[in-house]
């Protein structure tokens, strides 16, 4: 079969590839896996973040008759942010597609199909490794690039000030069981502190992805050990991989990050669960014709033949994706004393 009848195929029509590059079989990274950003397609090219002012306020008792407080029209924000673009690519060569025909099958395009899906795993899990890096940054107020410039930093877009971080005493010197919960009472009100940014909204949990340092420091703390050691052992027998404990109200966990897709060492981060609209991922349309306008789907892949027909298919794989939080003044750092 001959290299221009393999592209002219089903296989590689862009309907096709954007379906299989969204399907692909790429395990979900931490954030992903938890859900914590709603996901939505917008058809254009940026979005409109808009933030009201409003706070609840205590109305007066007044007499019968008298006129009626009068609510107070919110002020409203409107914050304009492009939608990143990340596109990748890889090459199909035609001797790639020498004698290859899938295992036990007389028919070639099984083959060539294989060899379609390699290249479309490897980049869609450089998609999704890009995309967890990106909502990393989101979850701590600073969207970082690739090589280490900065995307978009939520706390000057939102004006808005980074808030204090709480500095974890963890110091052991003179502590003894009968002085019970020194640490809770260092975690107990992070929660009752997000509600008051949030003016008032509800708050489920607290999560508080950590880097290595500070989770073994908190973890092997005389105070906590027993707790981390009994979830741990009770993780072993369900076969959950994570490494994480409640205490004080905070799901600790160590990120399971890797390479540049990770928190420092000595820090965590303690996120709000639950809260509607708070993380958000919007996607925009590919910058092509077939896509113009429509909304945006989280991975798009096309095929482009080399122009003699003969040596090469170039596929190209995008994803388009904002990933934020809307609040970023309720994303508190914490860091050892």
């Amino acid at each position: 079969m001959s290299l221009v009848n393999v592209f002219k195929s089903t296989l590689f029509r862009t309907t096709t590839l954007t379906a299989a590059i969204n399907a692909a079989d790429t395990p979900p990274q931490r954030l992903a896996q938890l859900g914590l950003f709603e996901e939505q397609g917008v058809p254009t090219t940026s979005v409109i973040i808009e933030r009201k002012g409003s706070r609840l306020e205590i109305a007066p008792v007044l007499p019968r008759g008298a006129d009626p407080t009068p609510m107070k029209e919110p002020e409203r924000q409107g914050l304009s942010l492009a939608i990143p673009h990340v596109p990748v690519s890889d090459r199909l060569m035609a001797d790639e597609l020498q004698d290859v025909r899938e295992f036990g099958s007389e028919d070639t395009l099984q083959g060539v199909e294989s060899a379609r899906d390699e290249k479309l795993q490897t980049m869609d899990d450089t998609l999704s490794a890009t995309e967890e890096y990106h909502r990393l940054g989101a979850i701590q107020g600073l969207i970082l690039d690739k090589d280490g410039s900065v995307l978009l930093d939520l706390y000057d877009e939102f004006e808005v000030t980074e808030p204090e971080a709480i500095s974890i005493n963890l110091d052991r010197a003179g502590w003894t069981e009968a002085q019970g919960g020194l640490l809770r009472q260092q975690f107990s009100g992070i929660r009752s502190q997000m509600r008051r940014i949030l003016n008032n909204k509800a708050v489920r949990g607290v999560w508080a992805p950590c880097g290595e340092e500070i989770f073994e420091a908190i973890a092997n703390h005389p105070e906590v050990r027993e707790t981390y050691l009994a979830t741990m052992e009770a993780k072993d027998l369900r076969g959950d991989p994570t490494e994480t404990f409640t205490y004080g109200g905070v799901i600790f966990e160590k990120y399971p990050g890797y390479g540049d897709v990770e928190i420092e060492a000595n820090e965590c981060r303690f996120i709000p669960m639950g809260v509607a609209g708070l993380f958000i991922s919007r996607y925009a349309p590919a910058n092509w014709f077939s896509a113009v306008n429509r909304k945006g789907l989280p991975r798009y892949a096309m095929a482009t033949l080399d122009p003699t027909g003969e040596k090469w298919i170039d596929l190209e794989g995008q994803t388009n994706g904002l990933h934020i939080c809307t609040r970023p003044e309720v994303l508190i750092p914490g860091v050892i004393a």
